[in-house]
C-alpha cells in the first residue's frame, strides 16, 4: 500500500516529513535562546568572580608591601630606647600596620568567597532553568528519528505508572512520565476479560500428585491481570499475573518480528524459577497477537499525555550536570537544519518557511513561520553565541522561481517624442526613415491630425465688441 504523504512543501511538492517542523523550529529556537542566555549569564558570573579574585590578590600584594614598607621606615628612624615614648609608638605603628593589613585581607578574601558562593547558587538556578526548558521542549515534541519505548507497571492493585523512553542518534536520551486520564481504560489495573471476554490459550501447566510434570493445556488468560507492559522497537512483552498487584503466578508473553515470533514464559508463584520458554502454535498465535494489539493501542493513547521529565542525559551525562549547556542547542539545531533548509528552498515567499499538512478529503492546511519572527527571537542572544543558529541558513536561501508566471511588461509611455531638426548631409531625411518614396503620380498623404485632447476643451476668449460697450462674458462648455 502506498504511503500517504502527511506533509507537503510550500510549493505543494511531496515531502518525506512526518513532523510539524514549523512548530518544532519555533520551540527549538525558544529552547536554544533560553539555553544560550543561561550560557551567557554563567560566563559573565564566572568572569566577574575571576576578575574580582585577581584584583583582590593584587590589592593584597600591594597592601602587604605597604605594611612591610611601614616597618622598614620605622626601623630606619632613631627612636632611642624601646621603652621610650618614641620606641613604644614605633612598635605600635609596626604592629598596627600589620594587623590593619591582615584584617583588610581577610575582609577582601571573604568578599571573594561570598561572590563565589553567590555565583554557585546562580549556576544551580541556571541548571534548573535549562533543564526546565528541555522539559518544555520534550513535553511538546518527540524529536524526529527518535527511538521510542513505552512502559507500564502496576503500582499496588489500583493504578499504573506509565513512562515514555526516547533516544536519538544525536546523543539525547530522556524519559517522560505519562499521565493517565481518569476515564481511560488503563486508569486502573486491567483484567484481560475487559478486553477479551473469554480467552483460552494452550500453555504449560504443572500437573500430577505424586509425580509433577508439565503438560500443555488450555489456560484461561482472561482471568489474568495486566501487571506490566514493555513496548520496544524490537519486542513487546506482556506481563500477566493472577493478582491485580502483580503478584502470583502467570505468564510473560514476548512478541518479536523474527522467529520464533511469540514465546510464553510460565512464571511460578513466589521465588521459584520459571519454566523454559514455550512457543504457541495454531490459532493461539492469532489470539495472542490480537491481545497484544489491543493493549498496545491503549498504551499508545497515553503518549500525548506527557506529565514531567523523569530523566534526561546528553552523551551519557545528566543534563543538569553538564559543564556548559551550549552543546544542547548546537546539537538540536544541527539535527533539524537539513529539513529546515529544504523547507526554505520549497517556500515560495522569500521571508517565510511554509509546510502544508494533508488533512484528507482534498483538504490541507498551511503552516508557516516568518523568518523575521525567528530573527527577532535570536536577537536577544549575544552576538558571540548567535553562530549556533547558522546551520539553519535562514538568511541566504533565495526564493524559488514561480514557474508559469509571466513578468508584467513595463507600461507604455505616451509622452511625446522630441522632434529632430533636419540638417542636410548630417540627418537623414524624414522621407527616408522607415518609408519608401511615393510612386510617380501618387497623391501626397494628408497631414496628420492634431492629437485629441484628453481633458475638457479649453475656454475660448469672447470676441471683442466692435461697436463699443462691454465685452460679452465667455460661454462655458455644456
Amino acid at each position: 500500500m502506498e504511503a500517504v504523504t502527511r506533509y507537503l512543501y510550500g510549493d505543494a511538492t511531496p515531502s518525506p516529513l512526518d513532523t510539524d517542523y514549523i512548530a518544532l523550529l519555533r520551540d527549538v529556537v525558544d529552547f536554544s535562546v533560553e539555553v544560550l542566555l543561561c550560557e551567557a549569564r554563567l560566563k559573565a558570573a564566572s568572569l566577574h568572580v575571576t576578575q574580582l579574585a585577581d584584583r583582590t590578590e593584587k590589592d593584597i600584594v600591594r597592601a602587604e608591601a605597604f605594611a612591610a614598607e611601614v616597618g622598614r621606615t620605622v626601623d630606619r628612624m632613631s627612636v632611642g630606647d624601646a621603652e621610650s615614648i618614641a620606641g613604644r609608638c614605633a612598635a605600635r605603628l609596626r604592629q598596627g600596620a600589620a594587623e590593619l593589613v591582615r584584617a583588610e585581607v581577610d575582609t577582601a578574601r571573604a568578599a571573594v568567597q561570598a561572590e563565589r558562593a553567590g555565583a554557585a547558587q546562580a549556576e544551580a538556578g541556571e541548571r534548573v532553568r535549562w533543564t526546565a526548558a528541555l522539559e518544555t521542549l520534550f513535553g511538546r515534541h518527540t524529536l524526529p528519528g527518535a527511538t521510542v519505548s513505552t512502559s507500564l507497571r502496576a503500582e499496588g492493585a489500583a493504578r499504573y505508572a506509565a513512562q515514555l523512553r526516547c533516544s536519538t542518534g544525536s546523543g539525547f536520551e530522556w524519559t517522560m512520565a505519562l499521565a493517565i486520564p481518569p476515564s481511560h481504560a488503563l486508569a486502573q489495573v486491567l483484567r484481560i476479560d475487559r478486553l477479551v471476554p473469554r480467552l483460552e490459550i494452550d500453555a504449560p501447566e504443572e500437573a500430577g500428585w505424586m509425580h509433577k510434570e508439565t503438560k500443555i493445556r488450555p489456560q484461561r488468560f482472561d482471568r489474568l491481570h495486566l501487571a506490566g507492559l514493555e513496548v520496544e522497537p524490537e519486542a513487546t512483552t506482556l506481563k500477566l499475573r493472577a493478582s491485580a498487584d502483580g503478584a502470583g503466578a502467570g505468564f510473560d508473553v514476548t512478541f518479536r518480528d523474527e522467529a520464533p515470533g511469540i514465546q510464553l514464559l510460565r512464571v511460578r508463584e513466589g521465588s521459584a524459577a520459571p519454566d523454559a520458554p514455550y512457543t504457541p502454535a495454531g490459532d493461539n498465535v492469532a489470539k495472542l497477537r490480537a491481545l497484544r494489539d489491543s493493549v498496545v493501542a491503549l498504551a499508545s493513547e497515553l503518549a500525548s499525555h506527557k506529565k514531567s521529565l523523569a530523566r534526561a542525559t546528553f552523551d551519557g551525562t545528566p543534563v543538569a550536570e553538564l559543564d556548559t549547556p551550549r552543546a544542547l542547542a548546537e546539537r538540536l539545531v544541527a539535527s533539524i537544519a537539513p529539513a529546515i533548509q529544504e523547507i526554505s528552498k520549497h517556500s515560495l515567499a522569500r521571508g517565510e518557511l511554509v509546510l502544508k499538512r494533508v488533512l484528507g478529503d482534498n483538504h490541507r492546511e498551511e503552516l508557516f513561520v516568518s523568518k523575521a519572527e525567528i530573527d527577532q527571537k535570536i536577537a536577544s542572544v549575544p552576538h558571540a553565541l548567535r553562530q549556533v543558529f547558522e546551520p539553519l541558513k535562514l538568511g541566504d536561501t533565495p526564493a524559488p522561481p514561480r514557474t508559469g508566471l509571466l513578468a508584467p511588461s513595463p507600461p507604455e509611455s505616451h509622452a511625446p517624442k522630441p522632434m529632430q531638426s533636419y540638417v542636410p548631409g548630417k540627418t537623414p531625411s524624414p522621407r527616408s526613415v522607415g518609408s519608401l518614396p511615393p510612386p510617380p503620380g501618387a497623391r501626397p498623404a494628408p497631414p496628420p491630425l492634431p492629437p485629441t485632447p484628453s481633458g475638457p476643451p479649453p475656454i475660448q476668449p469672447a470676441p471683442e465688441a466692435t461697436t463699443g460697450g462691454t465685452a460679452r462674458p465667455p460661454r462655458l462648455p455644456d
